[in-house]
């Protein structure tokens, strides 16, 4: 955990005395630097970016230590908001900032990734109050969550050129791996992404309460807290993403990436709380899906789990012969063009998934076939 002090020392001082946490200033380690009277404004500048470096580089090797960090810094610039977040994103540590202004101001940098507590500096400053508010809006504590898009790289280095390690065996990573487009946080080793993506295995050892529209998590065999929620000592939660998603990748249940003969791109597993109210058109059987799905960002296709698990070929008591899964009719398809289903008889969405008996020429909805 890293908690930020915009400003105000003895404020922060007295938060990590109650907190325990350890304190670094930014102004301990300005006084120190070298001073002169003629220094113009850029020198000052330059001055002003190494202590914020200093602070920095100390949070972190504190960080990699385990050791929770309150720091106290002026804060006035975008980059150091941004340096934050970069620093909290290399030890997988939950940021927050504790902003001391009157409520009537306008906040000043609003940074996507970082959550922001803003204190009225018109009241007399009371600790316990100030940690009774982190505590209370939980969703504060929580790191800022997102869909994880994974794309695929050909070597083990991120953009910056840096060595990464793998979210799941942890070890380094070297060669093809897919990291999230969004975050530092989750990169993977091509082969830990897409574990147990055979769909034979898949179909064999998924758990029937992920594959239900409504999946209840409550029956996880296993449940593991987000760091997060480790933070905030608060237990595993059905309402966190984080905790769902570790859970799915350290039982292993479903992969992280699929591949899928229905699309040409690799899908992102997206498993998210029923809170969050996540729902979605599936391209399979066209009917809405929630919470969990198999998605490619890029071209805005999402499938349901038990569209993903259908199996290429069916027996059917609804019909003498074997079906074959077909991922949508096209154009090759005219003996199918106008068919409706033939078990219902209702018409059918030609961008749907069909089951189909080449032999007599048969088309069924995915639902009637089952």
């Amino acid at each position: 955990m890293v908690i930020a002090v915009k400003g105000h020392p003895n404020e922060a001082v007295k938060l990590a005395k109650y907190l325990r946490y350890s304190f670094i200033n930014h102004q301990d380690i300005a006084v120190n630097l070298p001073s002169s009277s003629d220094k113009n404004a850029a020198a000052s500048q330059l001055d002003d970016d190494l202590c914020f470096n200093i602070v920095c580089q100390v949070a972190s090797t504190q960080l990699k230590m385990e050791i929770r960090v309150v720091i106290s810094a002026p804060l006035h610039k975008r980059i150091h908001f941004d340096q934050l977040v970069k620093l909290a994103q290399s030890a997988d540590a939950s940021l927050m900032v504790v902003q001391y202004q009157t409520l009537d101001k306008k906040d000043d940098f609003p940074v996507r990734d970082l959550v922001k507590l803003l204190v009225d500096t018109s009241e007399p400053f009371e600790v316990k109050k100030l940690v009774k508010q982190m505590l209370d809006a939980r969703e504060l504590l929580k790191l800022t969550w997102h869909f994880h898009a994974l794309k695929l790289y050909t070597d083990g280095k991120d953009k910056q050129n840096q060595n990464l390690h793998c979210k799941r065996c942890p070890e380094d990573i070297s060669g093809p791996s897919y990291q999230c487009v969004e975050c530092d946080k989750h990169n993977f080793h091509k082969s830990c992404a897409e574990l147990a993506s055979s769909l034979d295995g898949l179909r064999e050892n998924c758990p029937s309460y992920l594959k239900g529209n409504k999946p209840n998590y409550k029956y996880f065999s296993e449940q593991h807290r987000c760091e997060s929620c480790k933070v905030s000592n608060s237990d595993f939660s059905e309402d966190c993403h984080h905790c769902l998603f570790q859970t799915n990748m350290k039982l292993g249940h479903l992969p992280i990436v699929l591949r899928h003969n229905s699309h040409a791109h690799p899908l992102s597993l997206i498993i998210m709380p029923h809170a969050h109210n996540y729902k979605y058109a599936c391209c399979g059987c066209g009917e809405l899906g929630e919470c969990i799905s198999y998605r490619c960002f890029d071209c805005n296709f999402n499938l349901h789990i038990s569209c993903v698990l259908l199996q290429p070929v069916l027996k059917s008591i609804r019909h003498m012969h074997p079906l074959a899964l077909y991922y949508g009719l096209g154009e090759d398809d005219l003996d199918y063009e106008d068919s409706p289903c033939n078990i219902c008889n209702n018409g059918r969405n030609p961008d749907n998934w069909v089951y189909v008996c080449e032999e007599c020429k048969w088309v069924a909805h995915i639902a009637c076939a089952i």
